[in-house]
């Protein structure tokens, strides 16, 4: 499977994560995107999260480093290589945390390979027994993976680390 094939929907810890430590697997994950190894999926509620989110006092209180101007310009070529989409028109209900639905209903209506993140309330929809994950499951094919699984299975269309 050629590399571009990779459409990924890059949960919110995925991004802080990696532009945390571009070294860790989020990271890599992350560069790949923007050397176009791969191909970041977007919409308007998952751009709108990233930028709250990296915004927050808390979080820049605890990692300064994400004050630097050059993550807003990460955050513009992330998404000039994307896939993205201005309408998703999906709806899908998570009342377990419905902060994850603008990513599930992004994986449904983009039809994207890979969710990739940490979150284990997502992380469950894979084998979880309840309604929202045979919902899901029906909906989509979208692989719901940790960074670190996406990255053993795809090294070869990440690249070598650096």
């Amino acid at each position: 499977m050629p590399s571009t094939a990779y459409r990924l929907i890059l949960d919110t810890n995925i991004v802080v994560r990696g532009f945390i430590n571009l070294e860790c697997a989020s990271g890599r994950i992350l560069r790949a995107c923007q050397r176009r190894l791969v191909v970041p999926v977007l919409s308007r509620a998952v751009l709108t999260e990233y930028r709250s989110v990296l915004r927050r006092p808390s979080i820049l209180a605890k990692y300064p480093e994400l004050e630097n101007p050059r993550i807003g310009d990460a955050i513009e070529r992330l998404l000039y290589v994307s896939e993205f989409h201005r309408r998703v028109g999906v709806r899908f209900s998570f009342p377990r945390d419905p902060k994850d639905s603008p990513f599930l209903e992004l994986a449904i209506a983009a039809s994207a390979t890979h969710l990739i993140t940490t979150d284990n309330d997502m992380l469950s929809l894979v084998s979880g027994r309840d309604d929202a994950s045979k919902r899901l499951r029906q909906r989509t094919a979208t692989r719901i993976v940790r960074p670190e699984d996406f990255i053993s299975e795809h090294a070869t269309a990440l690249g070598p680390p650096i």
